[in-house]
């Protein structure tokens, strides 16, 4: 959000590429300051931020859907003029990170966490993201100094980069981002200073001067808000930062709103060394080249993608993304083999799941025992664990295999209608409930390569096919089934 808000104002284009870390992943963790950075429109909604009585609705422009969050302003504040010299950051140092994200104008949010190293001295930055929480996570780096800005993924043994480009800045590398960047957002006329609030950090309040940044971009009929509140003693560490934007844009990496809370700092001489900033695995990374990235993840990997928890989500599986041989003979293949068909529905959905169940290393559920969490967390996984390169075979050869969604949203869009028509229509629930259930073993077995399904089982609970067939109550449960339907002989789905 940060570099792709500022690309409209040049001069503070590098402003807060760091700060974001926005939108890392769909975790649950446990809230950086409590209630605090929730959107709002009255102080009503405020009322568990902060220490009791002391939580406000803060909207510092017009724009109140990328502006108004929750702040702690209680009596008794240090007195002292504010001065925005003193956000600058310092100019070694290093923080732990979490995030709360709106990525579109519903209520839909996520966590994530991070931690971020800043070295103005040696002209490097980094940041490490972990998008899942799972005990195996892959290594995810993005490092940024003079020679370039790349992002390493290592998964096991193996390791891939590929470049970051801005297309805001075409003839200039990524580089670092700018320390002083809410002063020079006050140079050109675009901050203001809001007050002195509390924040909370490692568990303790402590008190930040809060500055407003506001930039409209009249061509583009786009508003973006940054916000920082930083501190007293010692000055300059952004204990918070929020930014908005009016125009999401998944693609690009936007978010319409997202607050992200820095902890855990490290400040000084001491802060970094050369060594944070080497390449995963001694270097040896494979390079991936640009068209494949962005045939990987459906756009170029761009500065802005870097704030975006669906790129880093994605970017985990890119070293599985490529199709063994025979995975892609199984993708050409339009009709199974005799061994994976049945005369009945039911004694295909059988013989399926018996091959799934011979697998000791898949946990897997009957379809109607999933909760609708478990259901949900199993699609978005194996979504973004998907193979492009497979997709495309069933693309051109108009396969009823091929990919229905083209992007988390559509995904989370869906999911959010299931919840909805759980609560009013039970009993049509049940049929989305099971197409679901047959899409998603489809998802495992036809979209997966083959190291990208040993990289999930560990993480996902498959369910078993549905034995029962509801006819075609919906085109879309149509859809879902359709490759099931294959598998049994003759044609007739009993």
């Amino acid at each position: 959000l940060c570099s792709f808000s500022f690309r409209f104002v040049p001069d503070i284009m590098l402003a807060c590429a760091g700060l974001g870390l926005l939108g890392l992943g769909l975790l649950s963790l446990a809230r950086a300051d409590q209630g605090c950075g929730y959107q709002c429109r009255s102080d009503s909604e405020c009322g568990s931020c902060g220490s009791a009585g002391s939580g406000r609705c803060s909207c510092p422009d017009a724009v109140l859907a990328i502006s108004c969050t929750c702040i702690s302003a209680p009596s008794g504040a240090p007195e002292g003029p504010s001065d925005v010299k003193d956000s600058v950051w310092p100019r070694q140092w290093t923080a732990n990170v979490e995030t709360w994200t709106y990525s579109d104008f519903s209520n839909r949010t996520s966590q994530a966490r991070g931690k971020f190293y800043y070295d103005a001295e040696l002209q490097r930055s980094r940041a490490d993201w972990k998008p899942y929480i799972d005990g195996r996570d892959a290594v995810q780096v993005w490092i940024s100094g003079p020679e370039g800005s790349r992002y390493y993924v290592k998964s096991g043994i193996l390791c891939i980069s590929f470049g970051i480009s801005d297309p805001g800045m075409p003839s200039e590398p990524v580089g670092l981002e700018r320390a002083d960047w809410m002063q020079r957002c006050q140079e050109l006329g675009f901050a203001k200073y809001i007050g002195r609030e509390q924040v909370r950090v490692d568990g303790q309040d402590q008190w930040a001067d809060h500055w407003s940044c506001h930039v409209d971009y009249e061509k583009a009929n786009q508003s973006i808000t940054f916000q920082n509140w930083h501190s007293l003693a010692p000055k300059g560490l952004p204990l918070r930062v929020t930014g908005g934007n009016s125009a999401p844009n998944a693609q690009k990496g936007s978010p319409r709103l997202n607050t992200a809370w820095y902890s855990n700092f490290s400040v000084g001489p001491g802060a970094t060394k050369p060594e944070d900033f080497q390449k995963p695995n001694f270097g040896l990374c494979i390079p991936v080249g640009e068209q494949e990235v962005e045939e990987f993840f459906g756009h170029p990997a761009t500065q802005g993608h870097l704030f975006s928890g669906d790129f880093h989500r994605r970017a985990r599986f890119l070293p599985h993304a490529s199709p063994r041989q025979e995975d892609m003979r199984r993708a050409r293949q339009k009709k199974p083999s005799s061994s994976f068909l049945g005369s009945s529905f039911s004694q295909a959905m059988e013989k399926l799941n018996a091959v799934l169940l011979s697998d000791p290393a898949l946990q897997t559920k009957p379809c109607g025992y999933l909760t609708t969490s478990e259901l949900h967390a199993t699609q978005r996984l194996l979504f973004y664990a998907r193979s492009s390169s497979l997709d495309a075979v069933y693309r051109a050869a108009s396969d009823s295999r091929q990919m229905v969604h083209v992007s988390p949203k559509e995904l989370l869009d869906e999911q959010e209608h299931f919840k909805r028509l759980e609560a009013d229509n039970p009993e049509v629930a049940v049929i989305a409930r099971d197409g679901a259930c047959h899409e998603v073993v489809m998802w495992y077995i036809h979209h997966l390569t083959t190291d990208a399904r040993e990289a999930v089982k560990p993480h996902l609970v498959l369910p078993l096919l549905p034995g029962h067939h509801h006819g075609s109550p919906t085109k879309r449960y149509s859809s879902q089934v359709s490759c099931a339907v294959c598998h049994t002989a003759p044609e007739v789905v009993v």
